[in-house]
């Protein structure tokens, strides 16, 4: 370069440099590229071997050597005035190209792996994560590394997106754009699929365990945004070279993101890897709070004077490090403490985050630190090493005095992905690129203030007289006939047409799996073939389940679509648009129902349930809608017309369009006996009823304990308790009832049941038929009826369509539950609480009965779990499915619900709703287990809210007083009515009781006093949801410092666990809670909660205490209850009537019911009992004063 050119290029143009500061020009950073990155580039296959020991090839840091290379490439073509700049300019280009394509090609090479991937996402189906450099072919075997490494393969997809728009032209050919098509299925379920991450090791003691990672999650948000509408071919492409990306995909990585945060994983509470999403290169968090907390806790926790470490308790190249060994044991972990390797690269992170947000100051500090740490080579070219490591003499003095020790650089000199990064940053500082030169896509604005948007709602209706009627009350909307612009479809027919994307035969690629079109997908317009298609919610489908069939979920769903909309369509061009139909089936009744017609009013207003929205005519949102192109599904080798694909592509292949009539046509054949057919019907009558696997049993005084017997109990003194014991297997005992009952019917003539359809006009005598001859001669069994031939299949299905029209629920469930429906989003709701760091359990404890998901799992691999879990009991089946739907989007609008929560317990969840019912109308339990499966959908939404949020349920004067009006109603119809009365008015009703009573002390317990019942039901409701304070497992792990052990149910949680965990991970507090599940009774649990509560307290308050011995919180309870007793003999309390008196009122474990019904705090709270009772187990004297923290 010439000297004229050199002054222009270091001081022309260039911000904010420092006169002082010794100038390095273009030149002298090729030089450096040359030297430390470019050398190192095989010249066949463009790949970067990690050191000159190896010819393993890293994605990862392939992809992060080369960036550096681009970024010196964008600061040349700023400075082409010169010939010899634009050869450089093109060779650093052709050297960014040949990389990136010899990764895709040793990609392309494992095709079949990307193909198996999308529907197992096992590791074993997994791309690698390094090849060899010298032939672009594996380096290892598959079962000899960790390959899954979602984050490697996101990242050269950002990258791809990155350089792609600044010009570059990496993808060649159609089917290259199909791989990459399918790179992106690959990644897009990141957001529940467990890897290695970026240190290739899962969990981090390293025993091959992988792990949800937040670094991974957040890299895939990142390049599915980025590549996301992005033309590969650049300006010479065309409908086929278009990338898709489902935006609900990306609302699900978001999602889960923002819950981890500033988590890494369960087994790491941060990491320095979190830097890479937070800032360049990914930008993935646009709440700007929430990448200051992540940030902070990263600098706070690993920050040292070297560089960043790791993660806590890394033993990587450490001096106490077992090099021979593959794995650490759990008790090692604590030894790294102190002494983790210390990283430079994450300087320039820190750098480059600073130049981003031109945040001076922290560019100086880190430029400042990384200068110790550069190592200068015989040229002076400044080198970023691998790591810093204590020395091995000087690992006491390290652990005695954090950050005192002079560290030595270890691993590759270079360290080309530092070195990179190095290079990008120093090219920013000195101005000779822009951060937006390296951010073409704009990432970095990702924190910028939205403005406030609205929802476009289009309502529909298929019925003449639906649109006179609301016309009348002056609510005008449009028929589907009338449309003229807009063909309006069914949700299926867009999974349909998306299963053709990435399709390609030549390469084995059958094109997108299988998924669910969330909100994001269904409310954007669409273009095909010149045609403009729109498409109405999942929700609204009544031939994908039956909660479509209840207007009271439809109308309630739709309010919260509506608020999601507007709270999470970002970065999404144009406005959302939503369709709502109004069906014949759903609004036959007379007249049409209020909360429908308020709704629409409210719709009118332009503003509904805290949303602005605009309700307007179809074709009058299609220049402000998003809209999206599906042409890609045209290919030009395809022989078929494309009129003739587009027809077969808008068909729905609903099985339930057409229903038949076989069975209200009723054979009137007199001479078949009527004694007969009664004595028939008598034998199978009940036969739904007896498949029932979920019954409640239960005295007055327990209503929900006698269900949990999650481990091996000691024989109890009390009679009572071993009595409920025996009714734990409830289900267990129902279902071989049944099977007792139907055996006496399985030798007898088939030909006489069917018989019976044609005199049973009762949907319950039906319904009892075709299940006996469901489950004796299977679903498909095929038979002649009122002269046609049918199978039990097509019966159940009128029988279905029927109820539903009908709202005949508990059948609808049954129905739904024999022909094996399931719920497309049931998999959507699990990942959903698992990303909230929840669990989540199927069926009633104990194991194994009670199945425990720890991981998503596909639609059909819950579906099976849940059927098992139940017991094959198909009502069961349907409402499991129903509660996880509403978990679902209780978890999403209203996380405070699940405070506290580490593992929702989904069979507790239904017998509490039973306890609940049975409790409020004191009926059998027969009777209980009916109310419950004749509720409604909404219904079932509604009691499952109350119980979570425990609001008081069954106290108003129509459970207690029901009015005059029902006394003449028949038992089964008054009952329904209070229980739907109680529900609507416990719905409005305020909380009784704060969900955290050590957060929110009361403040006045007076009112509490007089109602009785309140605490015992706040207790057993919390202990059945598995409910602890907040910071609770901190603070036992912070107490298991000062102790020996604790005690619970048996289970000894050993101080020895501070070791190997840390305070924050989340895989402690599910130790803790495996200790907790062992408690047999929710009330009893939840003493139990409270007592562990005082005794951390104790511990934590005192900087001094220490305890040498096991405490055992049990023994704190029973001491607390014999204190308790005292008092009441004394000041003549209600336990006199029981308890104090030598009368167990049979309670659970021993606990007077008094004891369980007092408030927390107060003079007889249970709070100063605890308290009381650690003391003499602690030794100390009473009068002794002691602060609880």
């Amino acid at each position: 370069m010439s000297a004229k050119l050199q002054r222009r290029a270091s001081i022309g143009g260039i911000r904010d440099r420092n006169a002082d500061s010794s100038e390095m020009t273009l030149d002298d950073y090729y030089h450096m590229v040359a030297k430390t990155i470019l050398c190192n580039q095989n010249p066949l296959t463009g790949l970067f071997a990690a050191g000159k020991d190896t010819d393993h090839a890293w994605v990862r840091d392939n992809v992060y050597a080369i960036m550096a290379v681009w970024g010196l490439s964008l600061s040349y073509k700023k400075h082409l005035d010169q010939m010899e700049n634009w050869t450089k300019c093109y060779e650093l280009e052709q050297s960014v190209v040949k990389t990136m394509r010899g990764l895709l090609t040793c990609m392309m090479k494992q095709v079949d792996k990307v193909e198996k991937f999308k529907s197992t996402l096992s590791r074993d189906d997994a791309l690698h994560a390094k090849y060899s450099s010298v032939t672009g072919n594996t380096a290892v075997a598959d079962n000899e590394w960790g390959h899954l490494q979602l984050d490697a393969t996101s990242l050269y997809l950002l990258m791809l997106g990155e350089m792609t728009s600044s010009g570059l032209r990496i993808v060649y050919t159609l089917d290259e754009v199909d791989f990459v098509q399918n790179l992106i299925f690959y990644i897009e379920q990141s957001y529940m699929i467990p890897d290695y991450g970026i240190w290739e090791r899962g969990d981090k003691t390293n025993h091959g365990y992988p792990e949800l990672n937040s670094s991974s999650v957040g890299m895939a948000k990142a390049a599915l945004e980025a590549m996301n509408e992005l033309d590969l071919f650049g300006s010479n492409g065309g409908p086929r070279s278009l990338i898709h990306v489902s935006s609900d995909y990306i609302y699900w990585c978001h999602s889960v993101l923002k819950s981890m945060l500033p988590r890494e994983s369960f087994s790491k509470e941060t990491d320095a890897s979190l830097l890479t999403i937070i800032s360049y290169p990914a930008f993935s968090i646009e709440d700007l709070d929430l990448v200051t907390e992540t940030k902070t806790g990263v600098i706070s926790k690993l920050q040292g004077r070297y560089g960043l470490s790791r993660f806590l308790r890394d033993g990587h190249r450490t001096p106490l490090e077992n090099a021979h060994k593959l794995h650490y044991d759990p008790h090692e972990l604590k030894q790294f403490e102190r002494i983790e390797c210390e990283w430079p690269l994450f300087f320039c992170y820190l750098i480059l985050d600073g130049l981003f947000h031109e945040n001076e100051n922290q560019v100086a500090l880190y430029g400042g630190l990384l200068e110790e740490c550069i190592i200068r080579d015989p040229d002076g070219i400044q080198i970023i090493p691998e790591l810093y490591a204590v020395p091995g003499d000087r690992v006491e003095d390290e652990k005695r005095d954090p950050h005192s020790t002079n560290r030595i650089p270890m691993g590759r000199i270079p360290h080309m992905w530092g070195q990179s990064l190095f290079i990008l940053a120093m090219l920013v500082k000195e101005g000779f690129l822009a951060p937006g030169e390296l951010d073409p896509l704009n990432r970095r604005l990702i924190t910028e203030p939205k403005p406030e948007g609205f929802v476009q709602v289009c309502v529909l209706t298929d019925s003449e007289a639906i649109h006179s009627k609301l016309s009348s009350v002056g609510i005008h909307i449009q028929q589907i006939k009338d449309l003229e612009l807009i063909q309006v479809r069914s949700v299926q027919v867009l999974q349909n047409i998306y299963s053709h994307l990435g399709k390609n035969e030549r390469l084995g690629l059958t094109g997108r799996p299988s998924f669910e079109m969330g909100p994001f997908s269904t409310s954007k317009l669409y273009t095909i073939c010149g045609r403009t298609l729109a498409f109405t919610p999942s929700f609204m489908d009544q031939h994908m389940f039956y909660l479509a069939s209840d207007i009271d979920y439809i109308i309630d769903r739709f309010r919260t679509y509506l608020s999601f909309l507007n709270k999470n369509w970002n970065n999404i061009t144009g406005r959302p648009v939503v369709i709502i139909v109004l069906r014949s089936d759903l609004l036959e009744a007379e007249p049409i129902p209020k909360n429908v017609i308020q709704t629409l009013k409210k719709l009118k207003t332009g503003y509904t349930n805290g949303v602005r929205v605009q309700m307007g005519k179809l074709e009058d949102f299609i220049n402000t809608s998003c809209v999206t192109s599906l042409d890609f599904v045209f290919r030009e080798d395809d022989d078929e017309d494309s009129e003739d694909k587009l027809i077969d592509l808008l068909q729905s292949n609903s099985e339930f369009n057409q229903t038949s009539n076989f069975l209200t046509h009723q054979n009137q054949d007199y001479r078949y006996q009527k004694r007969y057919k009664i004595r028939k019907l008598a034998q199978i009558r009940g036969a739904v009823k007896r498949s029932y696997s979920y019954s409640h049993h239960a005295n007055d005084n327990t209503v929900v304990q006698n269900i949990l017997n999650s481990s091996n109990m000691d024989d109890q003194d009390d009679q009572t308790d071993t009595n409920v014991l025996n009714h734990i297997r409830a289900d267990g005992h129902t279902l071989s009832t049944s099977c007792r009952r139907d055996n006496l019917l399985r030798d007898k003539d088939v030909q006489d049941i069917i018989e019976l359809l044609a005199h049973a006009s009762s949907i319950q005598d039906q319904a009892d038929i075709l299940h006996y001859l469901c489950m004796n001669k299977g679903i498909d069994f095929e038979f002649e009826h009122n002269g046609h031939r049918v199978t039990v299949r097509d019966l159940i299905q009128e029988l279905y369509s029927r109820a539903c029209k009908q709202r005949v629920w508990w059948c609808v469930r049954h129905c739904a539950g024999m022909l094996r429906m399931r719920n497309e989003s049931i998999a959507q709701s699990l990942i959903a609480i698992l990303a909230q760091q929840k669990q989540l359990t199927i069926g009633l404890p104990p194991a194994p009965r009670e199945f425990v998901l720890t991981s998503p799992m596909t639609v059909e691999q819950l579906y099976n779990t849940i059927v098992t879990a139940t017991g094959n009991d198909p009502t069961m089946v349907m409402l499991t499915q129903e509660i996880l739907v509403f978990l679902h989007t209780f978890i999403s609008t209203e996380p405070q619900l699940f405070a506290g929560m580490i593992r929702i317990r989904v069979g507790l969840i239904v017998q509490v709703m039973l306890g609940e019912l049975k409790r409020t109308l004191q009926s059998s339990d027969e009777d209980t287990t009916d109310h419950l499966l004749n509720l409604s959908p909404h219904e079932i939404k509604c009691l499952l809210h109350i119980i979570l949020s425990g609001k008081e349920f069954g106290i108003t004067e129509h459970s207690t007083k029901p009015a005059p009006e029902l006394a003449d109603l028949p038992k089964q119809e008054r009952d329904m009515r209070i229980i739907r009365n109680e529900i609507k008015e416990a719905s409005t009703r305020k909380l009784s009781v704060h969900l955290n009573w050590v957060d929110h002390p009361l403040e006045d317990e007076d009112d509490d006093i007089g109602k009785h019942g309140q605490w015992i039901r706040r207790r057993r409701l919390d202990g059945a949801l598995n409910r602890v304070p907040v910071r609770f497992y901190g603070q036992v792990w912070q107490t298991l410092e000062k102790c020996k052990g604790i005690k619970i149910a048996d289970y000894i949680l050993y101080n020895s666990l501070t070791q190997e965990m840390t305070q924050e991970e989340i895989k402690f507090a599910l130790r803790v809670e495996e200790a907790l599940n062992r408690v047999p009774f929710t009330e009893y649990r939840q003493l139990i909660v409270e007592a562990c509560v005082i005794f951390t307290s104790i511990a934590l308050g005192d900087a001094r205490f220490h305890w040498d011995e096991i405490i055992s919180i049990e023994e704190i309870v029973s001491k607390a209850n014999e204190i308790f007793l005292q008092d009441q003999r004394v000041s003549g309390g209600d336990a006199i009537k029981c308890c104090a008196n030598g009368n167990p009122c049979g309670s659970a474990a021993g606990i007077c019911l008094h004891f369980y019904d007092s408030a927390p705090s107060g003079r007889f709270g249970t709070i100063n009992y605890f308290l009381r009772a650690l003391l003499q187990i602690l030794r100390v004297d009473e009068t002794t004063v002691c602060s609880i923290s």
